[in-house]
């Protein structure tokens, strides 16, 4: 009688290929939620500088503005008055920079520390 030799994944090798698998979706479920965040921050962002008469808005109603936005999309752990900035182009034109950074919590005392700049130029049109 013949030998023959199997040939296949074996026990032992398909549960190391589902604990890699399985941590790498346990960090993409850790670090998602910011990132959603970040994106809710982008659009109201954009929101505000596009809004007509953005341009001749004073700094105190931009961030005010800001804040109302951040209300309605639920944008939280973000403060507008310390993260809220402004800057000014070579050609004069104003630009709102929102400077944050995020501790996720991923196990123990591993975190991950994730910084974000969002820039929108104020045109208001």
């Amino acid at each position: 009688m013949a030998w023959r030799r199997e040939r296949g994944a074996s026990l032992w090798s398909a549960l190391v290929c589902v604990i890699v698998v399985g941590f790498w979706v346990f960090l993409a479920f850790k670090i998602w939620p910011p990132y959603m965040n970040n994106w809710q921050i982008e659009k109201a962002l954009a929101s505000v500088a596009k809004r007509p008469g953005a341009e001749s808005m004073g700094r105190s109603e931009l961030r005010q503005a800001v804040r109302r936005m951040f209300s309605v999309g639920y944008i939280s752990h973000v403060a507008v008055g310390k993260d809220l900035h402004f800057e000014r182009t070579a050609q004069g034109a104003r630009v709102m920079v929102f400077r944050y950074d995020v501790q996720i919590p991923i196990m123990y005392n591993i975190t991950a520390d994730v910084h974000f700049v969002d820039r929108r130029a104020v045109t208001g049109s």
